[in-house]
C-alpha cells in the first residue's frame, strides 16, 4: 500500500507543473508583473516543497549537463539582480530579478517532474498539449463570439496571452505534439483523429495571429518533425489533411472584414464571427471523420512497403509543392531584390503592418532600428550592460522617431545590451549545457519514447528560434512551457534515497520567504503608487502624499513615488518640498528623462524660466522625441524675448 501511495504521490509534481503552466498560459496577462507575482509565489512554494522532499526523502539524480544548465540559469538571474547597483533604471532591474527567480523555480519544477514522475516525457506531452489546446480554444472562441472577450476590436488573435506573437509561439509548441498524436500508430484511432483536428485548429490559430515569426517558426517545426520524428508518411498525411483544411479556413477567414480588419463594428464582428464558427466546426467535423476512417482503414488493411513508399513520396511531394507555391507568392509580392532594403527601413504604410497583408511583407517593422540601438547600448557598457530591463531608457537615447518600445525584440541582443557580456555568456552557457544534456538523452531513446521526446524538443527549439525576433523572455506564458519542457527532458528519471540532512532542510523555505519578500514588496509599492495617482486625480493631495511616501519607503528604486509626492506637494502649495522631491527622483535615476522633464515643467509653471531651462535641456538630451522639446522651445522663446 505504501508503495502504491508513493507512486501516486509521484504524480503530484506533474499535477503542480500542469496547473502552473496552464495558469501561466491562460491568466498571465501578457508581460504584466502583477499576475507574475502570484504565479511566482505558487511556483516558488512548489519548488521549495520539492527541494525539501529532495533533502529529506528522495533525491533526484541529475546529469552534469542538467546541473550546469540550471546553475548557469541561476547565476544569470543573480547577475540581473546585481545589475541594480549600476542600472540606469534600477526598479526595472529589480522586476527582472523577480521574473528570473520565478523562471528558476519553474525550471526546478520541470527537473523534478522529469526525475520523479514515471514516464514523465509522455505524460508531460499530454499535459502541454491540453494546455495549448485550452489557449487555442480561448482565442478562437473569442473570434467566433466577440461578446465573450477575445481580442476585442483588434483583428489579430492575441487572447489569452495578450500579445499576438507570443500567442503564435505558444501555439507552435502544440504543433509537433499534434503531429505526434496524429501520426503514431501506437495511439488509439480516436486520439489519432483528435491529433489531426488539433493540427487543423493550430494552423488556423497561428495564421490568424498574423505573426510572420510564428508562421516561419511553425514551418521550421514541421520540417524538424518530419526529419527527426515520424513516421514521415503518416505525419505528411496529417499535415495534408489537417494543415490543408486549416490553411483553407484561415484564407477564407482573412477575406472577411469582421474577422481580419481592425476597428470593425460590433455587428460586423458578430456576423462574420458566427460564420467563422460554423465553417470552423463543419471543417473540424469533416477532418475528424476522415482522419478516424483513415486510421481504421490503415489498421484493417495495412499498406505494403511499395504502397507506403509511393504514398509517402506523393504526400511529401504535395507538401513540397505547397511550400514552393508559398515561396513563389512571397517572392512575387515582396520582390527579393529589395528584401534587405525593405527589412531594414522603417515602415511607412500602416496597412502593411497591421492587416493580413503583413504576412507577405519582409519589413522588420522597426526591429532593425531597435537591434542597432541595443547594439549601441552594448557598445557603451560591454561588460556589465545598462541594467536588466533598462532597454526602454537606452532606446530613448538613440531612437530616431516617436515609437517607444520596452525591449529590442531580440532576446540575445536584449541580454547583451542590458546585462553585458557577462550576462549574455551565462545565459548562452545555460542554453548550450541544456542542449548537450537533451542531445545525450535523445540519443538513448528509441521508438515511441524517441518520438515524444522529438515533439518536446522541437517545441523548445521553436522558442529559441522565435526569441531571435521577439522579446519572449518577458512572457511567462511561453517561458513556463519552455523551461518546464527542458527540465522534464533533463530530469533523468532517476532518484536515490536522500541523506536526510535536517540541518539543510530549512534552507529551501528560507529562500522561499526571501523570494516572496522580493516579489511582494514592489507589488505593494505599486498598489500604493496607484492609490496616490487616484488621489491626485480626485483632488486629495494630502492622501496622495501619504500613499506616495509609503510607496517610496517600500520601493526606494522607483521614481514614481517621489514624482507623485512632488505633485501632491504642488497641489498643497509647498513648492520648496515639491522641488526637493523632483530632485530626489533625479538622484534615483539621473539618466531617465522623466524626472528632468517634470522638474522643468514645475519651474516653468512657476514662471522660473531660467531654472526650467537646464532640466528641460537635459530631458531633451535624454529623449529628443519625447514630451520635453515643445516645452524647451517655449522656455527658449521666453528667454530669447
Amino acid at each position: 500500500m505504501w508503495r502504491a501511495l508513493e507512486r501516486r504521490a509521484a504524480l503530484l509534481p506533474l499535477a503542480a507543473a500542469g496547473a502552473l503552466v496552464a495558469v501561466s498560459a491562460l491568466f498571465s496577462d501578457g508581460s504584466s508583473g502583477g499576475r507574475l507575482v502570484w504565479i511566482g509565489l505558487a511556483s516558488v512554494v512548489t519548488a521549495g516543497v520539492l527541494a525539501t522532499w529532495a533533502l529529506l526523502r528522495t533525491r533526484p539524480v541529475l546529469s552534469r549537463e542538467a546541473q550546469v544548465a540550471f546553475g548557469l540559469l541561476a547565476a544569470f538571474v543573480v547577475w540581473c539582480g546585481l545589475s541594480v547597483l549600476w542600472s540606469i533604471e534600477p526598479n526595472r532591474s529589480w522586476a527582472y530579478l523577480n521574473r528570473g527567480l520565478v523562471y528558476v523555480a519553474l525550471a526546478a519544477i520541470g527537473l523534478a517532474v522529469g526525475a520523479y514522475v514515471p514516464d514523465a516525457r509522455r505524460l508531460w506531452a499530454y499535459v502541454l498539449a491540453v494546455v495549448v489546446a485550452l489557449a487555442l480554444g480561448w482565442a478562437l472562441l473569442g473570434k467566433a463570439v466577440p461578446a465573450i472577450g477575445g481580442s476585442g476590436r483588434i483583428a489579430r488573435l492575441n487572447a489569452p496571452v495578450g500579445y499576438w506573437n507570443a500567442l503564435a509561439l505558444l501555439l507552435v509548441f502544440g504543433l509537433p505534439l499534434a503531429l505526434w498524436l496524429g501520426a503514431r500508430r501506437e495511439h488509439p484511432h480516436w486520439l489519432r483523429a483528435a491529433g489531426v483536428v488539433y493540427t487543423y485548429a493550430l494552423v488556423v490559430g497561428i495564421l490568424l495571429t498574423y505573426s510572420r515569426g510564428g508562421v516561419l517558426v511553425a514551418w521550421i517545426a514541421v520540417v524538424a518533425w518530419l526529419l527527426l520524428g515520424g513516421p514521415r508518411i503518416e505525419s505528411a498525411a496529417v499535415l495534408l489533411l489537417g494543415g490543408g483544411a486549416g490553411l483553407g479556413v484561415a484564407v477564407w477567414a482573412l477575406s472577411r472584414p469582421g474577422l481580419a480588419q481592425d476597428a470593425q463594428a460590433h455587428s460586423a464582428r458578430v456576423h462574420d464571427g458566427a460564420w467563422f464558427a460554423l465553417v470552423f466546426v463543419l471543417a473540424a467535423v469533416a477532418v475528424g471523420a476522415l482522419a478516424y476512417l483513415g486510421s481504421l482503414a490503415e489498421a484493417e488493411r495495412p499498406l505494403d512497403d511499395r504502397r507506403r513508399l509511393l504514398l509517402g513520396r506523393v504526400a511529401l511531394g504535395v507538401l513540397a509543392a505547397g511550400a514552393a507555391v508559398a515561396v513563389i507568392a512571397l517572392v512575387a509580392e515582396s520582390k527579393p531584390e529589395g528584401w534587405f532594403r525593405d527589412f531594414t527601413r522603417q515602415p511607412t504604410n500602416p496597412s502593411q503592418t497591421v492587416g493580413p497583408g503583413r504576412l507577405t511583407t519582409v519589413s522588420s517593422t522597426s526591429r532593425w532600428q531597435w537591434w542597432k540601438e541595443a547594439w549601441r547600448a552594448f557598445e557603451d557598457q560591454p561588460g556589465q550592460g545598462s541594467g536588466a530591463g533598462s532597454f526602454e531608457l537606452a532606446h530613448r537615447l538613440f531612437r530616431t522617431n516617436n515609437i517607444v518600445v520596452t525591449e529590442p525584440h531580440n532576446v540575445p541582443l536584449q541580454f547583451l545590451s542590458e546585462t553585458g557580456v557577462v550576462g549574455f555568456l551565462l545565459a548562452l552557457g545555460s542554453v548550450v549545457a541544456a542542449g548537450m544534456g537533451v542531445t545525450r538523452v535523445y540519443r538513448g531513446l528509441a521508438g515511441e519514447e524517441r518520438a515524444v521526446a522529438t515533439a518536446l524538443i522541437v517545441g523548445a527549439m521553436a522558442f529559441l528560434l522565435h526569441s531571435l525576433v521577439d522579446f519572449d523572455w518577458d512572457f511567462v506564458a511561453v517561458c513556463a512551457p519552455f523551461l518546464m519542457t527542458v527540465g522534464v527532458l533533463l530530469g533523468g528519471g532517476r532518484t536515490v534515497p536522500a541523506a536526510r540532512s535536517w540541518t539543510l532542510a530549512p534552507i529551501p523555505f528560507a529562500l522561499v520567504f526571501a523570494v516572496a519578500y522580493s516579489l511582494l514588496t514592489p507589488w505593494f509599492a505599486g498598489r500604493e503608487t496607484d492609490s496616490a495617482l487616484a488621489a491626485l486625480g480626485a483632488g486629495r493631495p494630502a492622501v496622495a502624499a501619504r500613499d506616495a511616501h509609503r510607496a517610496g519607503s517600500l520601493d526606494p528604486l522607483a521614481i514614481d513615488p517621489p514624482l507623485f509626492e512632488a505633485a501632491a506637494a504642488e497641489q498643497l502649495g509647498d513648492f520648496s518640498a515639491a522641488r526637493a522631491l523632483y530632485v530626489k527622483a533625479i538622484d534615483r535615476q539621473p539618466l531617465n528623462w522623466r524626472p528632468w522633464y517634470e522638474l522643468g515643467r514645475f519651474e516653468l509653471g512657476l514662471g522660473n524660466y531660467r531654472a526650467a531651462l537646464g532640466p528641460l535641456q537635459r530631458a531633451v538630451l535624454l529623449d529628443r522625441f519625447g514630451l520635453a522639446p515643445p516645452l524647451l522651445k517655449q522656455v527658449e522663446a521666453k528667454l530669447g524675448g
